[in-house]
């Protein structure tokens, strides 16, 4: 499940239904607009926070990932609140960084993790993807009908060692390692956004509002007033 934020905000309204012309509707409109903006602007602190605080190797679908408004507050739809929370994409574990937690084997059976070697075939910087050639998904070490070694072992030269990891022979060349196995690896308390996303809601949210207000004010022409 997502981590999701509720920032409950009260509003003295009365004032401005009494003044304004269809005064509870501008209200209504002006409130959403001002929900969906702090929202925006959470969501924009947030995204620059996780390229300051991790190595990202897909950017733009990390910013996409680090806070993902939806749904948005709607008038139309009766909803005065939007909701942001962490990409729950499978396999991402940015949401687990929040909290903290302990990250296990997430295939069927399996009972370790596969971790690139720094340095490594797989990845010869931290920030460096591994080539599609040597992802886990393409190597297997199970051996055909036939007896055969499967092709994607086969041709990288890969082979594995049980509870060490898995290695890489190429001719002329010393075996070296590409993954380590690891039964667990702990996942730190690092971000702190939802503190964070309370904060920014408290510091922005009355400003939004009040533009809103003011722009309401403006269109209505002095209808009301």
């Amino acid at each position: 499940m997502s981590d999701q934020l509720r920032i409950d905000v009260k509003i003295n309204s009365t004032s401005l239904i009494r003044r304004l012309k269809h005064g509870e509707s501008r209200l209504a409109i002006a409130a959403v607009n001002a929900i969906n903006k702090t929202a925006k602007h959470i969501q924009r602190e947030m995204r620059e926070d996780v390229e300051d605080k991790f190595t990202i190797r897909r950017p733009q679908f990390m910013r996409r990932m680090a806070a993902v408004i939806k749904p948005f507050a709607s008038v139309k739809e009766a909803r005065p609140y939007a909701v942001i929370s962490v990409g729950e994409k499978p396999r991402l574990l940015l949401s687990k960084y929040e909290r903290g937690a302990e990250r296990r084997p997430a295939t069927a059976g399996a009972h370790v993790l596969a971790v690139p070697v720094i340095g490594g075939p797989a990845r010869p910087t931290f920030a460096s993807s591994v080539p599609q050639e040597l992802q886990m998904k393409r190597l297997r070490f199970d051996r055909t009908k036939t007896g055969k070694v499967r092709a994607g072992a086969a041709k990288t030269g890969t082979f594995l060692i049980p509870e060490r990891g898995i290695f890489q022979r190429l001719p002329g060349q010393d075996p070296q390692a590409v993954y380590s196995f690891v039964r667990t690896m702990r996942i730190p308390k690092m971000l702190g956004w939802r503190r964070r996303a309370s904060a920014l809601a408290e510091r922005w949210f009355r400003e939004y509002f009040e533009r809103e207000v003011i722009k309401a004010v403006g269109r209505s022409k002095g209808g009301g007033l």
